[in-house]
């Protein structure tokens, strides 16, 4: 009887032993979880490193061309394009990236066969030297030869495909005739899109959407960026505090939370134009109304004034404060520096050397 007492209890204690081993290993998978899951998820109480460079913005007086407010920057060679859709007749056009020096406008407004009836996307083809434009009206992307337009002004593009209405690209990056990657828009019913990010076959019209999507965002609006050379793209959450990075591969690289962060929709703006800088990613912020009225009770949007800046890895590093409204920038790799299109009654272009910024 006794021994049969210690063998049940020796029993009970191999079973509580084997039930702590257990307990003990879905522990231990539990934090390996959350230390994994951590690197993927950044989350900031604040930008708190603020530094003012207003300063440093050296004004860019644009001559014998007038720009409207929502004037887009593009950069091909040595080349600065600029995309003006409220313009009434030509709709692009070119400066000297060095000097800021007009050269020539085209893009003619119109419903004709060379004509564009609403402005969109111009994506550049460096190798080539051609850039293509979307035109979201006619559902057809433009090809613009750049020697051929520089050296005869009246020079009409060819027409380079027609677009798919039921996924189309929007803001997207130029790698080959059967690679392309930036934002596809979806259409949903008459009045509402989704913006995802994958790859275009601008030869075949077949799209590749990335698979991530982050759970907890219901109706996506943002802001693509795409570094070809790091095999990179920025999600940029014009409504939700969060920027989503990820791999060409549709790999979730991590998520940044910032200090305003929550799943629903929100009444702010948030990010806005982004780039990659070399090893860093540049975005404008707003965190606050996104619909500005002015003195004279004219209703606007507000544009952010602040740059926040990260690493690769996803971590803040400071946060720049203009003083001025941006509505978009290009990264000019070879002068190391912003182009900026500024919403002002003062200053409408500027531009910032990052040379001891970054």
């Amino acid at each position: 009887m006794l021994r049969l007492k210690r063998r049940n209890i020796r029993i009970y204690n191999n079973y509580l032993m084997k039930k702590k081993f257990i307990y003990f290993g879905v522990l231990i998978l539990l934090i390996g979880g959350c230390s994994r899951n951590s690197d993927r998820e950044k989350h900031y109480s604040k930008y708190g490193k603020v530094i003012n460079i207003q300063e440093k913005l050296h004004s860019i007086e644009i001559k014998n061309v007038l720009i409207g407010q929502y004037g887009h920057l593009y950069l091909i060679d040595k080349y600065l394009i600029i995309g003006d859709h409220m313009s009434p007749d030509k709709q692009i056009h070119l400066f000297d990236k060095n000097s800021f020096n007009y050269i020539l406008s085209t893009g003619y407004k119109g419903k004709g066969p060379n004509e564009i009836t609403i402005l969109g996307n111009i994506a550049t083809d460096k190798v080539h030297r051609k850039f293509y434009v979307s035109d979201h009206g006619k559902l057809k992307i433009f090809s613009y030869d750049l020697d051929s337009l520089l050296a005869n002004p009246l020079y009409l593009p060819n027409i380079k495909i027609s677009m798919d209405k039921s996924r189309f690209p929007a803001g997207y990056e130029y790698i080959n005739d059967t690679l392309c990657f930036g934002c596809i828009i979806e259409p949903i019913g008459n009045n509402d899109f989704k913006p995802c990010v994958g790859k275009w076959n601008m030869l075949t019209n077949e799209v590749q959407l990335m698979k991530y999507e982050h759970p907890d965002v219901k109706k996506k609006r943002t802001i693509t960026a795409v570094s070809s050379n790091l095999g990179l793209y920025v999600e940029a959450y014009t409504r939700h505090d969060l920027i989503t990075v990820g791999t060409f591969n549709g790999e979730l690289r991590y998520n940044i939370y910032g200090p305003k962060w929550e799943t629903k929709l929100s009444k702010n703006g948030y990010y806005g134009s982004t780039n990659f800088c070399k090893d860093k990613i540049i975005s404008t912020y707003l965190a606050d109304n996104r619909i500005k009225k002015e003195p004279n009770g004219k209703i606007r949007s507000a544009y952010p004034t602040k740059f926040v800046i990260f690493d690769l890895e996803g971590n803040y590093l400071q946060t720049w404060e203009t003083g001025y409204e941006i509505t978009n920038f290009v990264y000019d790799e070879e002068n190391n520096r912003l182009i900026i299109r500024i919403e002002d009654a003062d200053v409408q272009f500027a531009y910032l050397n990052l040379d001891g910024l970054l």
